[in-house]
């Protein structure tokens, strides 16, 4: 009888996980993740944070978010422009993320040139999502 529970990283399935990696992206490949975070300051004060995390060839958006009294200041683009920094250091080619659909979110990465890939209909909390990518200058 197969028994599910809760495993470490100790108890991954290793090799299996490597053969599986060469297998689909080719020989010599190393699947690595590294989570980042950071912050904007203007006058000692946090006003905008931005995290997620670097996955072979993309860089992923988790969270973006600017004090509603700072916005229009160009925090946005700094904190997405630092994380790509991040990301295209470790190889990242594309940017991805996604938001709620009608959020006006969504218009401020459409000026930053992001482009809608993919449609998320009933997704987080019920509410439609989209996801945005754009390629890494």
């Amino acid at each position: 009888m197969v028994k599910i529970s809760k495993a470490t990283q100790k108890e991954a399935l290793t090799e299996e996980w490597r053969a599986f990696t060469h297998q689909h992206y080719g020989s010599g490949t190393r699947w690595i993740e590294k989570h980042y975070r950071f912050k904007a300051e203007e006058n000692g004060k946090i006003v905008g944070t931005i995290e997620g995390r670097y996955e072979p060839g993309v860089l992923h958006i988790a969270a973006l978010m600017v004090k509603e009294d700072t916005r229009g200041k160009g925090i946005g683009t700094m904190l997405i422009n630092k994380a790509e920094e991040f990301g295209k250091k470790r190889g990242a080619h594309r940017t991805w993320l996604s938001t709620g659909v009608g959020w006006p979110s969504g218009i401020f990465y459409e000026k930053l040139g992001f482009t809608i890939m993919a449609h998320l209909p009933d997704f987080y909390f019920h509410k439609d999502f989209v996801i945005y990518t754009r390629l890494i200058n």
